[in-house]
């Protein structure tokens, strides 16, 4: 049997009137729920830095992949998150490095960070013998290669670009130490040391 009209009206504003109300406290919780739902279950809470892959509300991201030598000991980054604010020990509120090896001269540069694969890192991070040669003359007319903003020198196609120059200035003998990679302006870096740490050696 066919409900009358006048019924499914009221049906209808009863239902609007509680979802106005569930939204109005909704409205009042804001983000203090959320918060204390985050907080009872153990996520984004504050203390010593999190493991790979748990949920964070505020966290700095500590990427893996990146390499740098400092005083004669090459290091590599290691994947982790860092809870914000985080209430632990500098060393456990600092991304985490590992050592993979010592140099037997110096750094190519001190504490320049670089995308490295972890194997290639002693290699292409410490000083090499002197008189090394990595590069050769550009060939003539080439055209710069795919630089970023912030690469001071990147490698591609066995070239390697100076960024502000605009313009290649020589061709590694055994090719890139990777397709691509490049040196940043975060810390000055020669020519010669692009050339040591970008061509492969």
């Amino acid at each position: 049997m066919r409900e009358p009209p006048g019924r499914q009206a009221a049906r209808v504003g009863w239902r609007l009137v509680l979802l106005g109300a569930a939204l109005a406290l909704l409205g009042g919780c804001e983000r203090g729920c959320a918060r204390s739902w985050f907080a009872r279950h153990g996520v984004g809470s504050e203390g010593s830095p999190q493991q790979p892959g748990s949920a964070l509300i505020n966290a700095v991201d500590c990427p893996d992949g990146l390499a740098r030598c400092s005083a004669g000991t090459v290091e590599v980054s290691l994947l982790s998150m860092i809870p914000q604010p985080c209430r632990g020990t500098p060393e456990e509120c600092a991304c985490r490095w590992e050592a993979v090896g010592d140099c037997a001269r110096d750094c190519v540069v001190e504490r320049l960070e670089v995308v490295v694969a972890r194997e290639k890192a002693p290699r292409q991070l410490c000083a090499p013998p002197p008189g090394t040669t990595f590069v050769t003359a550009a060939p003539p007319d080439q055209e710069p290669r795919g630089c970023d903003e912030g690469h001071v020198y990147r490698c591609a196609g066995g070239l390697v670009t100076a960024c502000r120059d605009n313009a290649v200035i020589a061709r590694c003998l055994q090719g890139c130490e990777a397709e691509g990679a490049s040196v940043d302006d975060d810390v000055p870096v020669s020519r010669e040391g692009a050339f040591a740490i970008l061509c492969s050696r």
